[in-house]
């Protein structure tokens, strides 16, 4: 295998551990499962809150996985009192923390406040979204980490709540969903970019969608599998939007992180982006370098799913491909499991320092974390 380059994240490197103690490994993509849209009443207003009480179905719960399938519930996790699991905060810390590795975990809660229609509506789910996690969640366990899940129809009324959210350290991330109305390097949605510069943040694009148009550029599809899919294309688009739209130019300390959306695909989709760009480059003048070396730079990709990069050899080839050992980091995508367990990546490779940069290092350049206190 060849040396991949090192593309250090525009982050610091987070406090090297104690002396004497493990290295912490992060687990950048959790979910917090929120049981009923009930448990968001306490932190909706008055107004809200009835319109919540009158509505006849009111729950904006996505099901971006087939319920009951391991992908959707992995066997063996831990239920909470609804029976599912990631709905109990004791649940999930006792299962994600448990093979004794395991220090900072990043909890991404997908609930769909991104499918309300109605602007002032979905800003206020967002927020009490937000204050549920800080208190039924972070204020629980030292370890947990937030993603700040905005109103991302309205880009202006997102950052208002980033920076809301941001003064709460807490927060590691802002969250965005692969499928939006307009692509994410529409300057229409810049607001969101200028408050992730403003606070340091990273922001996590994360499998999932608005569900305002069709899921797919030609229409409908009829089975989950087609629009499972499909999502990678969602980042293709959203990735070759934000590099050519100039997004990495205006605001250079950018950091994103791709979620559950494999990373297999990168290779082949950096070099055709290359390849295009050397012939459209008066189209965008304001990208002054190729876009793989951008997207090496600026952009990460969580372990699971692995895509059979866990089969002996295959990862080492995969970071050859992607050119950069940074671009990895460590994901249990708990409660979900996809074809094979989150740590079974770790057999793809015979480097154990790739393993190391790929299990904390990545993970704490990328969102400037520190080592908790030893327990």
């Amino acid at each position: 295998m060849s040396t991949p380059t090192t593309t250090s994240a525009t982050a610091p490197p987070g406090d090297a551990p104690p002396e004497g103690r493990r290295a912490a490994v992060v687990d950048c993509d959790v979910h917090a499962v929120l049981p009923s849209a009930r448990a968001l009443l306490p932190y909706l207003d008055d107004y809200w809150a009835a319109q919540l009480e009158a509505q006849l179905a009111p729950t904006y719960e996505p099901s971006y996985h087939p319920p009951s399938s391991p992908i959707a519930e992995r066997p063996g996790a831990t239920p909470g009192p609804d029976g599912r699991a990631g709905t109990s905060a004791d649940a999930l810390v006792a299962d994600v923390f448990a093979d004794g590795d395991t220090d900072v975990a990043i909890l991404n809660c997908l609930y769909g406040v991104q499918q309300i229609h109605q602007p002032r509506r979905e800003a206020a789910h967002a927020r009490a979204l937000n204050d549920w996690i800080s208190r039924e969640w972070l204020d629980h366990d030292d370890r947990l980490r937030g993603s700040i899940v905005v109103p991302q129809g309205t880009p202006v009324l997102a950052a208002e709540e980033i920076d809301r959210c941001a003064a709460d350290g807490r927060f590691a991330q802002i969250l965005l969903l692969g499928q939006s109305e307009l692509p994410y390097g529409r300057q229409i949605n810049w607001p969101i970019w200028e408050a992730a510069a403003r606070h340091g943040l990273p922001v996590a694009i994360h499998i999932g969608g608005v569900f305002r148009q069709a899921p797919t550029s030609v229409g409908w599809p009829t089975t989950h599998l087609e629009w499972y899919v499909g999502q990678q294309s969602n980042l293709e688009a959203q990735l070759t939007s934000i590099v050519s739209e100039g997004v990495l130019q205006k605001f250079p300390e950018t950091r994103i992180v791709v979620s559950e959306l494999g990373f297999r695909w990168v290779p082949p989709f950096l070099w055709k982006f290359d390849k295009l760009w050397k012939s459209y480059r008066q189209d965008v003048p304001w990208v002054t370098e190729r876009p793989s070396d951008l997207v090496r730079r600026h952009v990460r990709f969580t372990t699971a799913p692995s895509d059979g990069a866990e089969r002996p050899g295959e990862l080492d080839r995969v970071v050859d491909h992607l050119g950069s050992a940074d671009m990895l980091v460590y994901s249990s995508d708990y409660p979900h499991q996809h074809h094979s367990p989150p740590r079974a990546i770790e057999q793809g490779s015979s480097d154990p320092a790739l393993v190391e940069r790929i299990r904390r290092g990545n993970a704490f350049a990328l969102h400037g974390l520190h080592v908790p206190a030893a327990r």
